[in-house]
Order: C-alpha cells, then structure tokens, then sequence
C-alpha cells in the first residue's frame, strides 16, 4: 500500500474525516487536511511517513499556516518544532487568524 494511503486509512480508522461521508476516499479528501489531521493526531510512526509521502516544504508550509498559530496545539506545535522542523517556535513570525481578520479590516 502507498504511503498516502496508509495515512489515510490510519486518519479514517481514527474518525478523523467525521464530517465527510462514510465512503470517502484518498482522491476526494484534500491532502492539505489529510497532512495536518496527521500533523495534529498521528503518532511517530504516522508523522514518519508523512514525511516520506509529502515534501518538507509542502508540511511546513501546512503547520505554519494551519496548525503554529493555533494556541490549543502548543504541545504538539513545540514537538513538531523540535523533531521534525529542528526549529525554534519564537523564531518563526506568527499571523494569528486575528491578525489576518484585523489585516483584511485595515485594507477595506
């Protein structure tokens, strides 16, 4: 079976999906959701081969935008950081999605 499927069928087994349908399948979920519900509720072994599935890039991005500003991730956001990011947390800039609501409110 082929790493994203793995990852799905994991992330379906654990109810991740609960308001899709029943029948859902890899190609009818996006893999922004499929990596950050992984990011969020995988374990090591799940978190490994997300990263042999995805690129480095396409994750960070996916934990920088979805998952780093989210305050009731903490925990997971500073594991992530420091075993699969081999970064610092302060050292990234944080847009909160207050920031971006009162950025969108400025500009109109």
């Amino acid at each position: 079976m082929e790493n994203k499927e793995i990852l799905f069928k994991t992330a379906k087994d654990l109810n991740l999906f609960w308001s899709y349908s029943k029948d859902i399948t890899l190609t009818d979920i996006p893999e922004e959701i499929l990596i950050e519900k992984i990011l969020l509720y995988g374990d090591i072994k799940d978190l490994i081969l997300l990263f042999q599935a995805y690129p480095y890039n396409t994750i960070y991005k996916i934990w920088t935008k979805e998952l780093l500003p989210d305050k009731r991730y903490k925990e997971a956001n500073y594991f992530l950081a420091k075993f699969f990011f081999k970064t610092d947390i302060s050292s990234i800039k944080l847009e909160t999605k207050i920031d971006k609501l009162i950025n969108i409110t400025k500009a109109t």
